[in-house]
């Protein structure tokens, strides 16, 4: 696993308050620098909400911050998350494409909400769940916490394990964007699509498919992944000439007083590699 040497690391897997992190944008970026790390991404999962206070907090502590977001899409039974680097957060199209996401979050969590007080009488409700997003998009995570904060569940892990997770007795399907959809997306907001964490992916015969339809580049570095899965990850993207990524999918959790961000991490080299990409693509749409 890579370490933070001087400010030549960055960690390019990160959420805030504006999803599901604990950590508001201007706090993550804080640890960051802390840990000594060059950049940063903040990939929200399906919101830009953390964005401009990340980017402001990144000039005053004088860190990268590459703005991202983690789409979450959906191919039958396999959930696949699509990253996204270097978009125009701020495009209309993608705005009104995550607005309409949030809505379907929040009715798909109030939905779970009545399921569990309907199968098993927990002493839950939605303005609980919501006080749990404060001003980000709801999400599963603000469910699971509420259920820790009740005693009814010892972590995350445990809520998922046992009553929100794919296939669990409260759990709630809901609109997701195809993985070509997801990917299209990023691309007609100028952004580098990478297919994230695939060691998490029920089925890896699907990352060919992934890489048909577009993806850019392997999120090879996970901390979830396992030393083989990283090896088979990276052999794929050189062989396929993708961009390599990684990160620490860090939420915000404090172990010892600090968040994981930075605990995995890639050179500035692909920092450097996603922002020339962006930058061809938007040279290229100039000229057509």
């Amino acid at each position: 696993m890579a370490q933070v040497t001087n400010g030549s690391r960055a960690d390019l897997h990160n959420h805030t308050t504006a999803s599901d992190g604990l950590l508001k944008p201007a706090q993550l970026v804080e640890y960051a620098a802390r840990k000594s790390l060059g950049a940063l991404a903040i990939t929200d999962h399906d919101t830009t909400d953390g964005i401009d206070e990340g980017l402001a907090a990144g000039k005053i502590q004088k860190i990268v911050v590459v703005p991202g977001i983690e789409i979450n899409t959906q191919l039958g039974s396999d959930e696949i998350h699509i990253l996204g680097y270097y978009i125009d957060w701020k495009s209309s199209l993608l705005q009104n494409v995550l607005s309409e996401m949030k809505e379907i979050r929040k009715s798909r969590a109030e939905i779970m909400v009545q399921k569990l007080v309907a199968l098993y009488g927990f002493d839950i409700s939605n303005e609980e769940v919501q006080h749990q997003a404060k001003d980000g998009t709801v999400a599963r995570p603000h469910i699971a916490r509420v259920l820790i904060s009740k005693g009814i569940v010892q972590d995350v892990n445990e809520a998922f394990e046992k009553y929100i997770g794919n296939h669990c007795p409260a759990y709630v399907e809901r609109y997701h964007l195809t993985p070509k959809e997801g990917i299209q997306l990023i691309h007609r907001i100028g952004g580098v699509a990478v297919l994230a964490h695939p060691g998490l992916m029920h089925n890896h015969g699907l990352i060919n498919d992934l890489i048909k339809c577009g993806i850019e580049g392997i999120e090879v570095y996970h901390s979830r992944h396992t030393l083989q899965q990283t090896k088979n990850f990276e052999d794929i993207a050189k062989q396929n000439e993708l961009l390599i990524t990684g990160g620490s999918d860090c939420h915000g959790e404090l172990f010892d007083g600090m968040p994981i961000i930075g605990d995995v991490t890639v050179g500035m080299e692909e920092v450097k590699a996603l922002r020339n990409m962006a930058a061809r693509k938007a040279m290229n749409n100039c000229k057509s």
